[in-house]
């Protein structure tokens, strides 16, 4: 082998080991969690000539993402890496609200966008915090939700804010889970009893 082939093997079997040694790692395994049980003892105060568009849910933008979020100290904000909700809340937060508000049996119709109809009434529901909270003990699981309810020339008829604080049975993601169902239920049920009630 020439003087010049000997460089060109040995660059080349470099290129190749440098080239193994920048494979990216493996992803990490993310376990996803839903948001998804709905309210017991809802209100059923009978049927009314009223529908009601449950507009999108909003959040702002620390809870608009799939990402869990927890917290150590004050004014502090964390994910985890390896444990995430399937959707952000607000997208969990909708069918919930949905289908509790439709179990009242109040409404004519719970409807939802894209929906270009009239409708006597629409209610808007911000997700202002969902989060573990580390900082107290036993840790909790705390949930903040706003609610406005509109009549159909859009003049808010209501306002509320809603507030649940679960405690975690384990301080572990799948103790949060657990918890963030069974806090957004409770708040979902006193947000139907809510609209019920103001909705006339």
């Amino acid at each position: 082998m020439t003087r010049a082939g000997r460089r060109a093997f040995v660059q080349t079997c470099a290129a190749a080991v440098l080239g193994g040694c920048a494979l990216p790692a493996p992803e990490p395994v993310v376990t996803t969690s839903l948001i998804d049980q709905l309210p017991a003892d809802l209100p059923h105060p009978g049927r009314a000539p009223l529908t009601l568009l449950v507009l999108a849910p909003q959040a702002r933008p620390a809870y608009d993402t799939p990402r869990m979020a927890y917290s150590l100290r004050p004014h502090h904000l964390a994910y985890y890496s390896r444990n995430a909700w399937a959707e952000s809340p607000p997208q969990m937060l909708k069918p919930l609200l949905v289908r509790a508000l439709e179990a009242t049996g109040r409404f004519q119709a719970v409807l939802v966008p894209p929906h270009a109809g009239a409708s006597t009434h629409s209610l808007q529901v911000d997700v202002l915090e969902l989060l573990q909270d580390f900082e107290t003990q036993p840790p909790v699981l705390r949930v903040v939700l706003h609610a406005q309810l509109a009549d159909a020339a859009q003049r808010v008829l209501a306002s509320r804010e809603f507030v649940a604080r679960q405690p975690l049975a384990e301080a572990s993601p799948a103790g949060g889970v657990r918890a963030a169902n069974e806090a957004m239920a409770r708040v979902v049920r006193e947000l139907a009893v809510f609209v019920v009630e103001q909705a006339r």
